[in-house]
């Protein structure tokens, strides 16, 4: 506050702030901080504000990336209060193909995090540019809002291996019991971000996605590889986990491994070495049982 009162005694010079909060040039990194404070402090000033933060905005299209990144951090410091100001502005895509602002707007607006970037981010779901696409379902993802499911939805099936991964990062942040489908139906996907990204939004829902996982093996060994990779991976009493083993026979050496690597126990191991037909599975059982000695 002090300094913003000290600057505000002054003429107002938002081009040197900015260049100092966001460039390298800058010899001193307490002048570099105090810059980008005082632009904060502008953007969350009741007087100050609207300015500020249509600067701020004016200087999205950049081809700086440094420039983007300190932008992208002071207007995440200024919060909720900045929505406004990029929002209208939003459909400036930028001066060249290569529609810097807009991805820039999506970024920050998803950095910020809030309900009302929903609506307004969610416009760009199905630009023709699979980058705005991506961004925008990042963005949705990070507005940390179940509004944004339905918008979240429309992208996992996007033509683009990409978009479908930003669309499923988004939902494996929001998802609940009712999204479970939605993300088995990612663990075959041809993408490998895709997959683990469903991975990790089943293991955020946790034990209630354990049954309606178990029902789909069997569809592909894809998908049953990263079934069980999840299968394992929750946190879930001994007796729930052995539920899986019955189909332990049929499937092949990595699903096996997989099972190996995610049992403790000796006497449970040990009986998967009476079972165990490939040499090097087994001596891998042998080794981790031996660790019990």
């Amino acid at each position: 506050m002090i300094l913003l009162l000290f600057i505000i005694n002054q003429d107002i010079d938002f081009e040197d702030l900015y260049n100092k909060a966001t460039t390298l040039l800058v010899q001193f990194q307490t002048e570099k901080d105090s810059a980008f404070e005082i632009l904060v402090e502008l953007g969350q000033d009741t007087l100050y504000a609207d300015t500020a933060i249509d600067f701020l905005v004016s200087k999205f299209d950049t081809k700086s990336a440094i420039e983007r990144h300190r932008m992208k951090d002071i207007f995440k410091k200024i919060g909720t209060p900045a929505i406004n100001g990029i929002v209208k502005k939003i459909d400036y895509r930028g001066k060249d193909e290569e529609s810097r602002h807009l991805k820039q707007s999506l970024w920050v607006l998803g950095e910020i995090s809030s309900d009302e970037i929903v609506e307004p981010v969610a416009r760009f779901i199905k630009d023709e540019q699979w980058q705005i696409r991506s961004g925008a379902y990042t963005a949705l993802g990070k507005s940390e809002s179940k509004n944004a499911l339905p918008y979240i939805i429309q992208g996992i099936d996007d033509s683009i291996s990409i978009v479908r991964k930003s669309a499923y990062y988004a939902l494996s942040r929001l998802a609940t019991e009712h999204e479970i489908l939605y993300l088995i139906c990612g663990l075959d996907d041809v993408f490998y971000g895709v997959r683990y990204a469903a991975v990790a939004g089943l293991l955020n829902i946790g034990e209630k996605a354990f049954s309606p996982l178990v029902e789909k093996i069997g569809e592909n060994s894809l998908k049953d590889y990263f079934i069980f990779k999840t299968l394992l991976q929750f946190d879930i009493d001994m007796s729930e986990k052995k539920k899986i083993l019955k189909y332990l026979d049929d499937k092949e050496a990595p699903i096996r491994l997989l099972i190996y690597e995610g049992f403790e126990g000796k006497f449970i191991l040990k009986s998967f070495i009476k079972l165990e037909h490939n040499e090097l599975l087994k001596n891998y059982i042998i080794k981790k049982v031996s660790n019990y000695q």
